[in-house]
């Protein structure tokens, strides 16, 4: 091997983008996602407006960018990772900088409304997607990888962007984050979301005999008729159920029985063992059955789940939402891999937006649907029930498959 040959495959370009779609995943989720809680607060402050008035928009935020969701992973591949990143940023950016100078409740729709690309850009399906680009044989490890920038998302942005809008006001404080995030990751952008060159290959890629079956992508409607398809979309959508759920009410669970600031430490707990679940599995996915391991993950959540059913005690409730948290970012990393591992190259980007935005739409409902079976049950004993439930069934369901041969992407 030539010495130059040997110093361009030290130096990898996609381990680049892993880095970037990592900040990508960091500020997407940041502003886009546990931002939400944070715009809720202080404009309920500020404004006076009710958790309800605001939510509404949140619930608006959500449904109508599933559809855009759906359109991101085709728009990559058209437009290029570059031109779509960086004008999802921008676009992020300007939509929270509206959120600031709003003054009547109509007015959050449309600064919703610019940031809702910004998240379609940034999410788990533009992530995969621009991973899938550069990654074949090693593509559980880059995305998971990536996608733990999701998770420092909750981890460090957000306390960060709390701590700056208590210390410097809502407005300065979404004027400095957003300056940040333009300021360090449209350069990164820039310089790493490039094309891949044809004579650029990861280890062991360039040695991957499988071929790409000739004709054309799967429309949405073939792939919903594909019977793999709709037990993976199926199990997904009902373990992110659960999941999105149980968070969103995990501090009003803890907090009677640990206070809040004992309760804050839990979730914080919580999201470090989804950052230590998702680096341990995506050391290993590459090697095992993906639909075995959403299996176990779930199995891992249920055991989680069990504890908090049956134990009041700190360290009950320390165990069982650790457990949990160690399944949390996995369920945003499997279904990719699951795609990837059952259908051919040319479908992975429709099939993993469609899915991103289906189990979007699914899981929107989860936090109404678990506040209502507290307040008909008085307390949260029935809610978990429910969580435990639909993870089992999810858990089932993503064994099912059918005797086709698997693809290799």
């Amino acid at each position: 091997m030539a010495r130059g040959e040997r110093v361009r495959r030290g130096v990898y370009h996609g381990w680049w983008v892993v880095f970037c779609t990592f900040v990508i995943a960091l500020y997407g989720w940041g502003l886009g996602f546990y931002g939400l809680s944070l715009y809720l607060v202080a404009l309920t402050e500020i404004h006076g407006w009710s958790p309800a008035t605001i939510s509404a928009g949140i619930t608006f935020y959500y449904i109508f960018g599933a559809f855009l969701v759906m359109q991101v992973g085709d728009a990559i591949l058209k437009r290029g990772a570059r031109v779509v990143v960086l004008a999802g940023v921008g676009l992020m950016g300007l939509g929270v900088l509206g959120l600031t100078i709003v003054d009547r409740p109509w007015q959050l729709y449309i600064a919703f409304l610019v940031m809702i690309p910004g998240w379609a850009a940034m999410g788990g399906g533009a992530i995969n997607t621009i991973i899938a680009q550069w990654f074949n044989r090693r593509r559980g490890l880059a995305a998971s990888l990536a996608l733990n920038g999701a998770t420092c998302g909750g981890l460090l942005f957000a306390p960060a962007f709390a701590w700056a809008i208590d210390t410097l006001g809502f407005a300065r404080a979404c004027v400095a984050a957003v300056v940040v995030v333009l300021a360090t990751l449209w350069p990164l952008a820039a310089f790493a979301l490039r094309p891949r060159r044809p004579d650029e290959h990861d280890t062991g890629d360039e040695h991957d005999a499988s071929l790409e079956p000739a004709g054309t992508p799967l429309s949405r409607a073939q792939l919903l008729r594909q019977p793999r398809y709709l037990t993976m979309v199926g199990a997904f959508s009902l373990g992110l159920l659960a999941q999105i759920s149980f968070i969103t009410h995990q501090a009003a669970f803890l907090v009677p029985t640990l206070g809040l600031k004992e309760a804050g430490w839990v979730v914080s707990v919580t999201a470090l063992a989804a950052l230590v679940g998702r680096i341990s599995v995506g050391l290993v996915i590459d090697r095992i059955d993906r639909r075995g391991a959403t299996s176990a993950n779930l199995a891992v959540q249920i055991a989680g789940m069990i504890v908090l059913l049956q134990t009041s005690s700190v360290f009950g409730l320390y165990l069982g939402c650790i457990l949990f948290g160690f399944g949390v970012g996995n369920l945003v990393t499997l279904p990719g891999l699951i795609v990837q591992q059952e259908f051919p190259r040319r479908d992975f980007a429709r099939a993993v937006s469609l899915n991103v935005a289906i189990t979007q739409l699914v899981a929107a409902t989860g936090p109404s649907i678990l506040g209502v079976l507290h307040d008909l049950s008085g307390d949260y004993r029935t809610s978990l029930i429910a969580c435990l439930v639909l993870q089992a069934t999810a858990a089932v369901l993503i064994l099912i498959r059918s005797r086709s041969p698997v693809i290799g992407a």
